[in-house]
């Protein structure tokens, strides 16, 4: 009984031409006072609602919202939804479309929560209509479509469903005035609707509007005329009304104002007519039209007043309803809140139960245990937390230890490199200086032979070599300063930095400080800096640090690959690289350090930036390094990135913020 009840429902709601309004209030109300199953009583009620919609706009929500009440208590998902449907069609009809939209959409919720495909099409096309009577055409095209889209994937019956999307699409495209989009559609809803011999008056009535609007007013005649029979038929006095006023309209249009003023007298003089608001509202304002076209001022006049009247007896019922939609609402808020208020305070007597009765258990316990060991757990406690302390001071006095050793071991790997850094520009001073030496001599004897234009240019090469004396001084200079600056404590200030200038130096120092330790070490080193970046604040020692200690694993890594294709005697062509690049991108910086060794094997990656991790021979690493330069990097709110392939290379990614 559900089914067909619900069945019937729609049916009305999408063609009203298969319905019978007044003969069906009557059975239903039947129905209803027979009925002996509340989820029965909700369809039956929702039915009422729908089709007193088009009669007595109050009772219309009344049933609804009773439906809705019962279909609540029950929880009973599909009623409510079947009711909510109804509701706002209720809304529709009392032209609050804002109400009907959300009622609507409450409904649709609810039957995609069941799965019901059928109704979902259903309600999308009920949107669709409640959006274009609200002027919001795009709304109403986009449900219009998703009921096309969903109706084409399924298997549901357009007879089933009465309004054909497709008709619903032209009708938003008629309102948008794009009469080439709408009569695509509207054609192809009356052609299939024609081969399935199945002619709605809903597509006959939009195919008449459209034409009047292409101004083919005997063809908007036609199709008004060819819905008629049915209509009365059926005694459709919906559709008879609302196409009474049409014609009316195309006749005031065409100039034919004898006829245009009877069909819009039909409506208002035949009772079983007038009560629908909307063609009665049509018919007083083409009335008034035709009268002062005639010059009748005193009709026109009157159907003028009787228009206003209409309209403002409509508009005087919108707060009584606003008030009766607030207290429906309230009183269905008042209602969840109290069955939730109910379901919190039983959740809460029972928690606050066990917990009590837990908390007892506990004390008793711990009083129990009290009493017999009491002393014995003082002295224990007292002992462990002389251990503890003891413990962790000895652990504090260990991590500093450790730290600062991972920094003098960085330090030690630097030395032999900045040895070779300072030799360089010593070497050129001490040459330098011994070619000044004898400029001079020879400047002397020149002078003694009063040949001032030699002596002067012997003054400028030793002032030329004196230039190049101070340049590579400074640049001892600096390398000593940067060996300090890395061996000291960190300030923790921050302070602008070349980036660029910051990893070339330490990739150079680390390379040479390996050479200087190992002979046969040897790999290419590779850059590809971004000279867009310029400074960023860092501090340049904790940062110098991080770098050092990618640089020299990528460097340990290279040749640790390399000496085991050495001690193998497969033929190869391997090349140990480290490339060390920075880039500049999204509003960060980054600085990457890559190589082309082993790679890091994935049941380890986890683990390398875990305090103590090594994959290096006992003695040859504290395990500190990654961990400490992951602390250093997080406290510049930066990232420390790896990306590894095993037997191919690895590459660590310290990304930066730019400012």
């Amino acid at each position: 009984m559900k089914r067909i009840l619900l069945t019937i429902l729609l049916i009305q709601f999408f063609y009203f031409g298969e319905s019978q309004f007044l003969p069906d209030i009557d059975s239903v109300k039947l129905l209803v006072s027979k009925s002996t199953s509340d989820s029965a009583k909700v369809f039956l009620y929702s039915n009422l609602s729908f089709t007193y919609s088009f009669l007595q706009v109050d009772s219309s929500i009344a049933y609804a919202q009773t439906a809705i009440r019962i279909a609540r208590q029950l929880k009973y998902k599909e009623g409510e939804a079947a009711a909510m449907f109804s509701y706002g069609w209720a809304f529709w009809a009392s032209g609050n479309y804002d109400k009907a939209i959300e009622a609507g959409l409450k409904a649709l919720n609810l039957y995609k929560d069941l799965k019901d495909d059928y109704k979902v099409i259903a309600t999308y096309e009920e949107l669709a209509l409640f959006y274009m009577q609200a002027g919001d055409s795009d709304e109403a095209l986009k449900y219009a479509r998703l009921s096309k889209n969903l109706f084409e994937l399924t298997s549901v019956s357009r007879k089933l469903l009465g309004v054909f999307p497709y008709t619903t699409i032209g009708s938003v495209f008629s309102i948008k005035n794009q009469i080439d989009s709408a009569s695509f559609y509207l054609s192809k809803a009356y052609e299939w609707e024609k081969a399935d011999h199945y002619l709605s008056g809903y597509t006959l009535d939009r195919l008449g509007t459209l034409e009047a609007q292409k101004k083919n007013y005997q063809k908007a005649l036609d199709y008004f005329y060819a819905l008629l029979p049915d209509a009365v038929r059926l005694k459709n006095y919906f559709d008879i009304a609302d196409t009474y006023a049409l014609i009316a309209g195309v006749y005031h249009e065409t100039g034919n104002i004898d006829s245009s003023t009877w069909y819009a007298k039909e409506v208002l003089n035949k009772p079983h007519l007038s009560i629908f608001r909307k063609p009665v509202l049509d018919a007083l304002t083409i009335l008034a039209q035709n009268y002062r076209l005639k010059h009748n001022n005193d009709s026109a006049l009157k159907y003028l007043e009787l228009r206003i009247a209409t309209n403002d007896s409509l508009f005087n019922k919108e707060k009584s309803r606003a008030v009766q939609n607030l207290t429906f609402n309230e009183q269905l808020r008042q209602q969840e809140i109290e069955t939730n208020r109910m379901q919190f305070q039983n959740k809460l007597t029972l928690y606050a139960v066990i917990t009590i009765s837990t908390v007892f258990l506990v004390i008793g316990i711990i009083l129990y245990r009290n009493n017999k060991v009491k002393h014995k757990a003082n002295v224990l406690l007292q002992l462990q937390k002389q251990k503890v302390e003891s413990t962790l001071s000895e652990l504090k006095s260990t991590q500093s230890q450790l730290i600062q050793s991972e920094k003098m071991a960085s330090l030690g790997e630097l030395t032999a490199g900045i040895a070779h850094e300072i030799q360089n520009p010593l070497n050129f001073v001490n040459n330098f200086s011994d070619v000044n030496k004898e400029l001079l001599i020879e400047m002397n004897d020149e002078i003694d032979k009063g040949n001032l234009s030699e002596v002067k240019l012997i003054a400028k090469d030793i002032i030329d070599n004196e230039e190049k004396i101070n340049h590579h001084g400074k640049r001892a200079d600096a390398i000593v300063k940067g060996m300090l600056q890395h061996s000291r404590s960190s300030s923790g200030v921050k302070e602008p930095t070349d980036i660029n200038a910051l990893a070339d130096e330490y990739l150079r120092l680390a390379y040479h400080g390996l050479r200087a330790k190992d002979k046969s070490f040897n790999a290419m080193m590779k850059t590809d800096l971004d000279e867009t970046i310029g400074s960023i604040k860092i501090v340049p020692q904790d940062i110098g640090r991080v770098i050092l200690n990618l640089i020299t694993n990528a460097f340990y890594t290279v040749a640790e690959k390399k000496s085991a294709y050495a001690k193998s005697s497969v033929d190869n062509n391997y090349e140990p690289t480290v490339t060390v690049g920075t880039k500049k991108m999204n509003g960060a910086i980054e600085v990457i350090v890559e190589d082309n060794g082993n790679g890091i094997p994935p049941k380890v990656l986890d683990k390398i930036f875990q305090p103590f991790f090594t994959t290096k021979p006992t003695g040859q690493g504290t395990g500190l390094g990654l961990s400490l330069s992951y602390d250093i990097v997080k406290a510049h709110g930066g990232e420390l990135k790896v990306d590894t392939k095993d037997r191919e290379g690895s590459t660590f990614t310290i990304v930066l913020p730019a400012k």
